[in-house]
């Protein structure tokens, strides 16, 4: 008698068939309801379930020019949300993707263009107000500092803050140490506002001890009264340079300089000095 044979092999490949039929006509189910479903999450505003039904009508087949432009669209308003709302990172992806997908790509670069320069100018006058580190956590939390233009403007301001805090902490040591020229000598390298103002109480306290130092040098004659002399240079010049950054005329600070530092203009011919 022939042995009977098990019908197993059968089953488990009628049940296989079976499977992946089923799994074919659920793709082809989900296909058909994709493109209804996608303009439905339009019609309802909402574009989070448009972003997520896109890609995945995209993996089954080609979108049409209808479905590429209700795309498009989703992720443009959703890209101008996001950045409406500060989410700064996410908005400027969003905006590259439109870029690559958009019907109008020279109008999406422009957007996207428009939209990263204003992220540098806020970190730009965030910096120039004092505020150095919140100026760099925008161009790292926005994403720019991952591209050149980002990178450059992140070293060129973290750069000069040490650069003017070093100045400022060399001007504090010699102003400890009485080295009043070698103290002003490094608040003239200060060239940021904030820092500016922050040494103004330093700058004061140098210059007087410039000024005294100077005199010293100058004792007074038998008869008690001053010898004229001119205002060290250094000390005229730094402050020159101040008023001038106050929008005064070369001729103003120079007049204005000279007699803060007790001083008067002297006309000789063509020059003019400050005299003691």
């Amino acid at each position: 008698m022939a042995p009977r044979r098990s019908r197993l092999p059968k089953v488990w490949i009628w049940s296989s068939l079976g499977l992946v039929g089923v799994v074919v006509l659920a793709l082809i189910w989900w296909q058909q309801q994709l493109p209804a479903r996608l303009r439905q999450a339009v019609r309802d505003d909402d574009l989070k379930l448009c972003l997520q039904l896109a890609p995945q009508l995209a993996a089954l087949r080609e979108l049409n020019a209808a479905e590429q432009a209700l795309v498009g669209s989703c992720l443009r308003q959703q890209a101008e949300r996001n950045w409406a709302s500060q989410r700064w990172w996410t908005a400027l992806d969003q905006q590259r993707s439109l870029v690559r997908r958009s019907a109008n790509p020279a109008a999406a670069e422009r957007r996207l263009q428009q939209w990263r320069e204003e992220i540098r100018q806020k970190a730009l006058a965030l910096y120039q107000e004092g505020n150095a580190r919140e100026a760099i956590n925008l161009l790292k939390a926005s994403g720019e500092s991952r591209f050149p233009k980002g990178q450059q403007l992140r070293a060129s301001l973290q750069e000069n803050w040490a650069a003017n805090r070093y100045a400022f902490a060399q001007a504090s040591g010699a102003a400890t140490r009485q080295q009043w020229w070698d103290a002003l000598d490094w608040l003239n390298q200060l060239d940021h506002h904030w820092w500016k103002e922050h040494a103004k109480h330093l700058r004061a306290s140098v210059e007087t001890g410039a000024a005294a130092l100077q005199q010293s040098d100058h004792p007074k004659d038998s008869h008690g009264a001053h010898q004229g002399r001119d205002v060290p240079d250094a000390l005229l010049d730094a402050a020159v340079k101040r008023l001038m950054q106050q929008d005064m005329s070369a001729w103003q600070a120079f007049e204005q300089a000279c007699r803060e530092l007790g001083g008067e203009v002297v006309e000789e011919g063509p020059d003019s000095s400050c005299r003691h």
